[in-house]
C-alpha cells in the first residue's frame, strides 16, 4: 500500500478550525511554476512564484480628502500592481508604498538628524551618550549637547524618541482618497506578488511488465506561501500555467518573521474540476481556507484512477543532441565512443486518453513510481494535455547494458555518399528474456537509408530509427547495420 506524501509545513503546523459563518475574505490565484525556488527562499519582489490577490477593503472616511494606510501586504508583492478600485462617490487621489521595514539599519539611517541615546560598555560598566545623529556605518557618530562631536565605533543598544518618518512594521500602501459624503465605504484591492508556487505530485503504482501493464494514478497540488504574509480564509485557485512575465523586480524588504495565527487549513473532498482559464486550466477549490507564511500545504488535484492502460518499456540510446547541420557531416571521427557502455533505461509509457481510462489535463509536477511496495524512481512531468502521450524515465536497469561501436566508415565524394556501420550489443543478465528498444539518431545528413540491418527496425523520424530486440535470459545479443547518406551536387560539403 502506497502512503500518502503527508502535507508539511516549512515554518509552523496548520491547525484546522470549523468553518467561519461569514464569507471568504477575498480570493488568491496562484500560478505553477517555481516551486522549489520558492520553497526554498525568502520571498521577495520579482522573485519567482506568482500570484493574483483580490480582496474586498472598507474605510470610514469623512467628507473631502481623507489619508488611508492599509498594512499586512506581502513583502513580496509588486508594489507597481498594486490597483485600488473606488466606489461611487470616491477618487483615488494618490497611492504611495513604505516598504521600509523597521530594521536596525534601516532605523539608524532614517534617524540623522535626531536625537538619539546610544548605550555602550565599557570593561563591566555601561555608559549613555545622548545627542543628534550625525552619521552611520563603521560605529555612530554623535553631536553632544556641548557641540562636542562622539564617535562610538561600538555600541551595545540605541534608543529612539520616536520612529523615524518612512519606516513601519510591515509593508503599508497609503492611498489619498476623495470622498464626496461621509460614512463608511467599500474599496476592491488588486495586486500581484511573487513567494507564491504549486505543483502536482503523481503517485503511480503499476502492475504487470511490457503492453500487459496497467496502472493505478492520483494526483494531488503541493501549495507554498513564502511571501511573507498570512493569506486567511481566502478562495483558492491554481492555475496550471506559466504566463510570461516582464524581468525586473521591485524594492527589496526585510521578511518579518511572525507567528502564524490558528486558521483553517484549505480543504477539499475530492477533486475540483479543470476549467478553462485563458490558455492555461484553473482548479478552483470549493472551500475557503488559509495559507499561512512558511506553509505548504496538500490538496487534492486528480482522483484515483485504478487500471489505466500502459506500456514498460527497456530502452537505450546514444547521446548526440538535437543539432542538425547545414552540410553533411563527413568527419569519421564524428561521435565515436568506441567500447563505452551507455545505460539502458526502464521507463513507462501511456496515453492520456480516456479510452486509457485517463483523458484529462495533468498538470506539471513530480511523479513517483511504485510497483507494489517497491520504488521504481520518479521524474517530472510536463503540462500534458487530454490524448497526449506520455513517456516517463524509471531509472537504469539493473540487470541490462549496452555497448555501442562504429565497426566501419566509408566516404565517397564523387558518388556523393558516405556508409557507416555501428553494432550494439547487449546483455541480459535478468532470469527471463527481455525486449529492449534501441533508439539511433542518424545525425550526418537528412537524406539517408538503412541498407543492411540484422534486426528490423522503424523509423520514428526524419533523423531516428528504433529496433526493438529481444535477448535471452542471461545471454546477449548483437545489433548490426549500415546506413548510407547521399547528398545533391549543390551542397556543400567541408574537406
Amino acid at each position: 500500500m502506497i502512503r500518502n506524501l503527508l502535507a508539511t509545513s516549512l515554518a509552523t503546523a496548520l491547525i484546522a478550525m470549523t468553518t467561519p459563518a461569514h464569507a471568504a475574505d477575498g480570493n488568491l490565484t496562484i500560478y505553477s511554476g517555481d516551486f522549489d525556488s520558492v520553497a526554498q527562499s525568502q520571498g521577495q519582489s520579482g522573485g519567482p512564484g506568482f500570484a493574483l490577490v483580490e480582496r474586498e477593503l472598507a474605510f470610514d472616511l469623512k467628507p473631502g480628502d481623507n489619508e488611508i494606510s492599509f498594512a499586512g501586504l506581502p513583502p513580496a508583492l509588486d508594489a507597481s500592481s498594486v490597483l485600488l478600485n473606488p466606489g461611487s462617490g470616491t477618487s483615488i487621489r494618490g497611492q504611495r508604498f513604505d516598504f521600509a521595514l523597521a530594521g536596525q539599519d534601516e532605523l539608524l539611517r532614517r534617524a540623522i538628524g535626531q536625537v538619539v541615546t546610544v548605550e555602550q560598555s565599557v570593561g563591566n560598566e555601561r555608559q549613555n551618550f545622548t545627542g543628534t545623529l550625525l552619521s552611520t556605518g563603521n560605529g555612530l557618530t554623535l553631536r553632544l549637547a556641548d557641540g562636542r562631536i562622539k564617535v562610538l565605533s561600538s555600541y551595545s543598544s540605541f534608543e529612539l524618541p520616536r520612529l523615524p518618518t518612512g519606516v513601519v512594521n510591515a509593508p503599508t500602501m497609503n492611498w489619498a482618497i476623495h470622498a464626496d459624503r461621509g460614512g463608511r465605504q467599500s474599496f476592491g484591492l488588486n495586486y500581484a506578488t511573487a513567494g507564491l508556487a504549486w505543483r502536482a505530485e503523481y503517485n503511480v503504482n503499476v502492475h504487470g511488465q511490457g503492453k500487459d501493464c496497467r496502472m493505478d494514478l492520483e494526483g494531488a497540488a503541493m501549495v507554498v506561501n513564502r511571501s511573507g504574509a498570512d493569506f486567511n480564509d481566502v478562495m483558492l485557485t491554481l492555475v496550471a500555467g506559466e504566463p510570461n512575465r516582464a524581468t525586473g523586480g521591485g524594492p527589496e524588504m526585510m521578511v518579518m518573521a511572525a507567528a502564524a495565527p490558528r486558521a483553517k487549513m484549505m480543504m477539499a473532498d475530492g477533486a475540483p474540476q479543470a476549467q478553462a482559464s485563458g490558455e492555461y486550466h484553473a482548479y478552483r477549490l470549493p472551500t475557503a481556507g488559509s495559507l499561512p507564511q512558511g506553509s505548504v500545504q496538500r490538496l487534492p488535484l486528480v482522483n484515483r484512477i485504478v487500471g489505466a492502460a500502459c506500456e514498460r518499456r527497456y530502452e537505450t540510446a546514444a547521446q548526440f543532441g538535437g543539432w542538425q547541420p547545414p552540410y553533411p557531416i563527413v568527419d569519421a571521427a564524428y561521435g565515436v565512443n568506441d567500447g563505452e557502455e551507455q545505460a539502458v533505461v526502464a521507463t513507462l509509457r501511456f496515453k492520456n486518453g480516456k479510452s486509457d481510462g485517463l483523458g484529462l489535463p495533468l498538470p506539471g509536477g513530480r511523479v513517483r513510481m511504485f510497483d507494489g511496495r517497491d520504488f521504481l524512481g520518479e521524474t517530472t512531468l510536463g503540462h500534458t494535455p487530454a490524448n497526449a502521450e506520455v513517456s516517463l524515465a524509471i531509472g537504469k536497469a539493473f540487470d541490462l547494458g549496452a555497448e555501442r561501436k562504429r565497426e566501419d566508415f566509408q566516404l565517397d565524394r564523387n558518388g556523393r555518399s558516405m556508409t557507416e556501420t555501428i553494432v550494439v550489443t547487449l546483455k541480459n543478465a535478468k532470469p527471463a528474456a527481455t525486449t529492449v528498444r534501441v533508439n539511433e539518431a542518424l545525425p550526418r545528413w537528412s537524406d539517408w537509408e538503412i541498407v543492411t540491418s540484422s534486426q528490423p527496425y522503424e523509423k520514428r523520424n526524419a533523423r531516428a530509427v528504433s529496433f526493438d530486440v529481444a535477448i535471452p535470459a542471461g545471454g546477449e545479443i548483437t545489433l548490426r547495420y549500415t546506413v548510407r547518406y547521399r547528398w545533391a551536387a549543390d551542397v556543400q560539403v567541408p574537406l
